[in-house]
């Protein structure tokens, strides 16, 4: 079952995200960053579940350009190990293009060759490689 995530999924959430291989957050700060998310009209969480569970995310966010047509954004997609291979990924992503209108992104790591070719059999297509620069401001 795939559906629009609430706040009492941060506890599910927060153990799926786990997976994503990032540091992980503290439970409060995982709670604070999905109310933020889902008080915000530019962003859609929609989460699978199974038996009660959360077993996979998928963040979805409206990307505004200044001098360019604006656009949606995979933010972040992922389905606990013991899940994957079964679909669901395709299914959340499918879920996300049925229930908005316009272009979808997505930007991978260029070293996860798997999700290049999860992403190109639903039919994306890559449209440019770039670098992400990043400073701390003060």
């Amino acid at each position: 079952m795939i559906r629009a995530a609430s706040e009492s999924d941060a506890d599910g959430i927060r153990e799926v995200s786990k997976h994503l291989g990032y540091a992980e957050l503290s439970p409060e700060q995982s709670f604070l960053n999905l109310v933020a998310i889902l008080s915000s009209p530019n962003d859609h969480i929609y989460v699978t579940e199974r038996n009660g569970s959360i077993i996979g995310w998928l963040h979805l966010f409206y990307a505004k350009r200044l001098a360019s047509e604006g656009f949606h954004e995979i933010g972040g997609l992922v389905v606990s190990p013991k899940y994957r291979g079964q679909g669901i990924g395709r299914a959340l992503v499918e879920y996300a293009l049925d229930n908005n209108d316009g272009e979808i992104r997505v930007r991978c790591n260029a070293q996860r060759v798997e999700s290049h070719k999860f992403y190109e059999a639903i039919g994306f297509r890559c449209s440019k490689a770039q670098h992400v620069f990043q400073i701390r401001a003060q």
